[in-house]
């Protein structure tokens, strides 16, 4: 890669095009004071990405476009061609044009190959080339000595960039520009991630609760399809006993008819008084009997209502101790023993009456009554006790709530039940003497050969059957009332279920879903259920699930983040600490190669002497006294002048300093060779023994580098291949000669 031209239009004192084509290792750039010589070194740094205006002898943007008597420019444009051949410039172009343009409202435009680039694309390019828009390849005038002037953190930013560690220093700040990033993407994030949670966690709750309530359902739905196809069977067995009671009344009908024919032939009949007289006594009897027995049946239909009310009232008590039971879960586990305990001990003290129990209720009893102790030491009152606690201490734990229940309800059915019994017992004491009766007045009647007590004996017979199909009758009707209240009880729970479960309850009356466990079990379950579902607050809202499902997909979305930002932030640590590693490697070997380069030009320019520069650590300043001294590094120097006693660099004379100066640049650029050097009146201090040594060494460096020397020193334009004079006329704009010593030489020979 070389430099192969530059172009000028418009910019500073160049009014108009001017190009220099630079075909040799040295160019120089001649001319008298104040022409624009300077302006040329400026141009380089304008064109390769120089910000500051200052370091281009300006104060704004507009200073930098020609203003003159010949007129005044609308914008500075200042473009740089280079032969990129070797692909030294990472761009697929074998010639790579730079150009930057300004215009008087202080905007920039910047241009590689005519296309619109970014500042930082151009610094980011060149950087590979070890090129930059200001460093030790380009040295304006009275810089020379700057080297030796800036502070020990400057001078190795210097020498990091004369090494060509740019490239890596602009990677390794864009790596630390993006962790900071970063670390503020992944702060916001965090900070999201933390905001969300919270509503999360309550939507999760809810969620489970909605969730929950479904299971529920489900399982609701699962235990009415075992329950409800039993009411078809109710039904059906409902008709069957409707049906009997129908039949069991057309056959009563039929005998009260043939008993009332009966009794019309009886009394067309005349008989022997005192045989009539035992008949009708007889019949009296029968009568008796058969109203004893109708009352007696009525009592026990009545106690079959009684049995169905009781029943009825047994499931509501159950229910209600269900819901008393749930009501008190949020009770401590202590007060819930002592209370168990005391109830459990008026039963043992009070309830000692025998008790049937199967093995599964005895299995359970025993398991129940561990935590208890102090029973009767009497096994046989023991084990009364046990059954009764046993069959109480059942009942409440299958019992379902029941919002309210009247305790004292219970007790009055069983003491109307008791009442009925009682009664049904003098009925049949009475029953059994009237039947006595009847049996003795029967053996009246077998002796009796006359028509009309055969009559009365088949009456007799006939009302017996028909006191028979009363009792069937009244076994019928009290079913049929049982079914009844089963069948109402089942349109109750169907009212339920349609809350639930709208038209989809027709199905469940056809399911074949077969249940192994009791149906009370199943009702039990149900009841408990409903409970749960209607009085649980469990939530149904879709609108809180979509929600929630958006939430954690957010959040995923976010800890996705979480984890590249983290990785991210890795790599970046990662590639930080490899750049500055290779930086420090490269750092270091780079400064022994430049530090053995400085001593033998430093020798060379002095004749003698010792010159090294070397790492220094410089204190930063403390935030509080008692923090611990922390450091960076920096680059300082030495230098001893043959046969002269200095100490320091400040007892230097000026034309010293410039030649110490120019070993150390000489020696960064002998290390790591830039593609061109423009050194700008760097040889103004030397005298005519000291710029012959310069020339040698111009010479000697160009076989690396080109060279442009803004120069007013004739050893040193000697050196040059070609020069550009540069002159000025009234119109204040600056002027191009050109003129090729190479062939002077040449057409000379």
């Amino acid at each position: 890669m070389y430099l192969k031209e530059l172009e000028i239009n418009g910019f500073k004192s160049f009014s108009k095009k001017s190009d220099l084509n630079f075909t040799t290792a040295i160019s120089g750039i001649v001319g008298p004071n104040g022409s624009g010589k300077s302006n040329v070194a400026e141009a380089f740094r304008f064109v390769l990405g120089e910000q500051s205006i200052k370091n281009m002898r300006g104060k704004k943007g507009e200073d930098l476009i020609f203003t003159g008597a010949a007129g005044r420019a609308q914008r500075g444009a200042v473009k740089v061609v280079f032969d990129n051949t070797s692909k030294t410039l990472d761009i697929d172009y074998k010639e790579v044009s730079i150009e930057r343009i300004v215009s008087r409202d202080g905007s920039n435009e910047y241009l590689i190959n005519g296309s619109k680039v970014r500042a930082k694309d151009i610094a980011e390019l060149l950087s590979a080339a070890n090129i930059g828009s200001s460093g030790h390849h380009i040295i304006s005038q009275g810089e020379a000595d700057k080297i030796l002037s800036i502070n020990p953190k400057e001078r190795k930013s210097v020498i990091e960039e004369a090494l060509g560690l740019k490239a890596f220093t602009l990677k390794k700040h864009e790596a630390e520009r993006k962790l900071v990033k970063a670390d503020e993407n992944l702060k916001e994030v965090l900070a999201e991630q933390r905001s969300v949670a919270p509503r999360i966690s309550y939507l999760k709750r809810e969620v489970d609760k909605i969730e929950k309530a479904r299971s529920m359902k489900e399982e609701l739905r699962v235990l009415y399809k075992m329950y409800f196809p039993t009411k078809k069977k109710l039904q059906d067995e409902l008709a069957v006993q409707n049906n009997h009671v129908q039949k069991l009344n057309q056959d009563i009908e039929a005998i009260n008819a043939e008993v009332r024919a009966l009794q019309e032939k009886l009394t067309s009949v005349t008989s022997v008084s005192g045989v009539e007289e035992k008949t009708q006594e007889l019949v009296l009897v029968e009568k008796e009997l058969q109203v004893l027995k109708g009352i007696k049946a009525e009592k026990e239909r009545e106690i079959g209502k009684a049995d169905a009310r009781i029943e009825i009232a047994t499931e509501e008590k159950k229910r209600y101790e269900i819901y008393l039971q749930q009501q008190e879960e949020h009770t401590s586990l202590e007060k819930l023993s002592a209370a168990v305990h005391e109830i459990w001990m008026k039963w043992a003290k009070s309830l000692m009456e025998t008790e049937t129990l199967s093995a599964a209720r005895i299995e359970r009893w025993n398991k129940l009554m561990v935590p208890y102790a102090n029973l009767p030491e009497d096994e046989k009152e023991k084990d009364r006790a046990q059954a009764r606690v046993l069959t109480t201490v059942l009942d409440e734990e299958d019992a379902a709530r029941i919002p309210e229940f009247d305790d004292t309800k219970l007790g009055r059915l069983q003491t109307e039940k008791e009442s009925l019994q009682k009664e049904i017992e003098t009925l049949s004491e009475k029953e059994v003497a009237l039947e006595k009766k009847r049996d003795e007045l029967d053996d009246v009647r077998d002796s009796s050969e006359t028509v009309g007590q055969k009559v009365q004996i088949e009456i007799l017979t006939i009302e017996k059957k028909k006191s028979e199909l009363l009792g069937n009758l009244n076994g019928y009707r009290m079913r049929a009332q049982q079914l009844e209240s089963q069948v109402s009880a089942f349109n109750v729970e169907e009212a339920a279920a349609r809350g639930f479960f709208g038209q989809e309850t027709d199905s469940f009356f056809t399911a074949e879903q077969e249940s192994e466990q009791p149906e009370m079990n199943v009702k039990d379950k149900i009841t408990r259920l409903k409970v749960l579902l209607e009085n649980g607050n469990l939530g149904s809202s879709g609108e809180i699930t979509e929600e929630y499902n958006k939430l954690v997909e957010h959040k995923r979305f976010i800890d996705e983040q979480i984890q590249d930002l983290k990785a991210t932030q890795e790599s970046l640590n990662e590639l930080i600490s490899e750049l500055a590693d290779q930086i420090e490697i490269r750092f270091r070997e780079g400064l022994e190669k430049i530090n053995t380069a400085f001593a033998r030009f430093f020798q060379t320019l002095f004749s003698g002497g010792r010159a090294e520069i070397f790492v220094t650590e410089i204190p930063l300043k403390k935030e509080f006294e008692d923090d611990p001294q922390e450091y960076e590094l920096g680059v300082d120097l030495s230098v001893s002048l043959p046969n002269k006693k200095i100490r320091g660099m400040s007892m230097l004379s000026g034309g010293e300093r410039s030649l110490t100066s120019i070993a150390l640049l000489f020696a960064m650029s002998s290390v790591t060779p830039p593609p061109f050097i423009i050194l700008d009146e760097t040889d103004a201090a030397l005298d005519e023994a000291n710029s012959k040594r310069y020339g040698d060494m111009i010479e000697l460096l160009s076989k690396e580098s080109q060279l442009i020397l803004i120069t007013h020193n004739r050893e040193t334009m000697s050196r040059a291949g070609i020069l550009y004079g540069v002159t000025m006329g009234s119109d204040g704009a600056s002027r191009l000669l050109s003129i090729s010593l190479e062939q002077g030489e040449q057409f000379a020979k």
